[in-house]
């Protein structure tokens, strides 16, 4: 909760016969009718979402027959293949998850993922020059690549094949490679066009299983943990094939055999056996970020392809002290960029642009993503370099990014990204002309409306109807993440029986709460401990919460997780 006021938009039910026709409890049927499963077979497939039948055939991409014959062709003459990735989550389980399966179906292939300091995002000719002279022939890259054009030529008057796989909002010129994989290009017929890069790479891995290759004792639903770990934390929505991927990808994961994965729930204090989304999105994700953020992302690559516990948990040590530092660093960027903008009044602006020589390209992502949480509108936050300046830009819901970015497409070296996060490289002279034309685009485009911070709530539940029946019910409509949010319950008029300060500086909040006279439950508000005096106060508030397990000791008691309150 940020010192803004939140609106609460409450969502409307479902229509009263819609709990019969799909056979479920009304609380249920509402959740599922708020997120557009308008019918029985919609549920069904919804709540099932079975590995089998549920994933799409991989030869309907555009590209796929072409890069999957050409892979195969490589494979079989033993052609030496590089897998190119980006620095991120994504782009490393893609990268993991490639040379993991072209290996065990028998081709020498070799990862690369580039150094965000040193090399920047995407491919870059120096890479390619001595990927080319290793005596490479097949490049593909994943994650990345679709906004390539130039680099994509250079690979090819240099001898390579090239096959690009990107999930990215393609541009207007795509590369002239050998084939290019990317469902949300012009002309792909593939129904489902939400997959991230280590999605797609696991489609490729597909195509080329339905081409006859084998990969021996590995199996396709080993590869599905990293599937799970990239898709997660890269955001990508939880609906259709990707929560088919997830599913199946979390069961994976908890019993996962990679020494790496096992010493990296470990050391983010985890239990194999209970991980689930939200403890990739807040727990593992961040840590092999952090790797490409202020050190090598090859070292959360090693991590993944770890052949014992021993090398993994040096490994998974190094990345959580990575972790420590990128969070303390982001802290420190996050006030400066704070205070410089507040101090010439810039905060106030539709879109907020920052740029200084002292924010490290590395956190400029995450801070952007922060200070847009605390001011609701976009902010673009820039490392500015000695000629050429690298940026990360996040958006508010309802205002696309890169539609706003590729309105000013001849400002910069490169850019690329989706509707809500974008990355880009603009020469220093150009920055004050993107300030000014992305005022004016949002001076047309951005309502008063989108810069309102809003909380959905999707249901009003009395205290008296909450109990393990209906946690079973939410629990149905896992895994959370984008698109498929924890459903977020609303009880009015509820009495504050206790309120206490909890954790290190008494940051958090710990409440009892009661409705009407009935049970009590416990409520934990993190980072709300300074409103503990001011709650003693208010006897009755409304709140908004998740509705979770706590377990302590044995005993397992059911929690509000509170995500705002007001005063009734």
């Amino acid at each position: 909760m940020s010192a803004r006021r939140k609106r609460w938009d409450l969502l409307p039910g479902a229509p009263p016969d819609f709990a019969r026709r799909v056979g479920r409890s009304p609380l249920l049927a509402t959740l599922l009718y708020q997120r557009q499963l308008r019918d029985p077979d919609a549920v069904r497939g919804f709540l099932e979402a079975g590995y089998r039948g549920g994933l799409h055939d991989p030869l309907l991409m555009k590209g796929m027959p072409e890069a999957s014959a050409r892979i195969a062709h490589a494979i079989a003459e033993g052609e030496p293949m590089a897998v190119y990735g980006d620095f991120d989550t994504d782009g490393v389980t893609a990268v993991t998850l490639l040379v993991q399966a072209l290996t065990a179906m028998g081709g020498k292939i070799r990862p690369y993922i580039p150094h965000r300091t040193r090399e920047g995002y995407g491919l870059n000719n120096l890479a390619i020059e001595k990927l080319a002279e290793d005596g490479v022939r097949l490049l593909i890259t994943v994650d990345c690549g679709i906004s390539n054009v130039d680099e994509v030529a250079q690979a090819v008057s240099l001898g390579l094949d090239v096959i690009v796989t990107d999930h990215h909002h393609p541009p207007a010129e795509l590369p002239a490679a050998l084939a290019v994989i990317n469902p949300k290009q012009p002309g792909c017929a593939y129904p489902y066009k939400q997959l991230v890069g280590v999605g797609i790479a696991f489609k490729l891995v597909q195509a080329l299983a339905k081409r006859g290759l084998q990969m021996g004792a590995l199996r396709g639903r080993d590869l599905l943990d990293v599937v799970a770990l990239g898709t997660v934390t890269d955001m990508g929505p939880l609906d259709g094939e990707n929560r088919v991927l997830v599913k199946a990808g979390l069961a994976a994961l908890n019993a996962t055999q990679r020494p790496g994965l096992k010493a990296l729930v470990e050391v983010s204090g985890l239990t194999l056996g209970k991980v689930d989304s939200a403890a990739i999105g807040y727990m593992l994700g961040p840590r092999i970020n952090a790797a490409g953020r202020l050190d090598n992302a090859e070292r959360a690559y090693e991590l993944l392809l770890a052949d014992t516990h021993a090398q993994a948990k040096i490994l998974a040590d190094e990345l959580n002290q990575t972790n420590r530092a990128r969070q303390e660093l982001t802290k420190q960027v996050q006030m400066a960029a704070k205070a410089m903008a507040e101090a010439d009044g810039r905060n106030q602006r539709q879109i907020v642009v920052i740029d200084g020589a002292e924010f490290p390209a590395g956190v400029v992502g995450l801070v952007a993503g922060k200070l847009v949480e605390e001011w609701g509108r976009p902010v673009l936050l820039i490392e500015r370099g000695e000629e050429t300046s690298r940026g990360s830009a996040r958006s508010v819901p309802g205002f696309s990014i890169i539609d706003a970015l590729t309105g000013c497409k001849e400002l910069f070296v490169r850019f690329g990204g989706h509707s809500a996060a974008a990355g880009f490289t603009i020469a220093n002279e150009h920055i004050p002309a993107l300030d000014a034309r992305l005022q004016a685009i949002a001076a047309e485009q951005l309502t008063d409306e989108m810069l309102q911070p809003s909380l959905r709530v999707d249901a009003e539940v009395a205290f008296n109807d909450l109990g393990w029946e209906l946690l079973a019910d939410l629990a149905q409509l896992e895994p959370f993440g984008q698109a498929n949010p924890q459903p977020t319950l609303m009880s009015a008029g509820v009495q504050v029986v206790d309120a206490r300060t909890r954790g290190a500086d008494g940051q958090h909040l710990r409440l009892l709460l009661r409705q009407d006279g009935g049970t009590t439950y416990e409520a934990i508000a993190f980072r709300l401990g300074h409103l503990a005096d001011a709650l003693r106060r208010h006897a009755r508030i409304d709140v908004l919460y998740t509705l979770e397990v706590n377990e302590w000791n044995g005993e397992r008691k059911l929690q509000l997780n509170l995500k705002d309150f007001r005063r009734a």
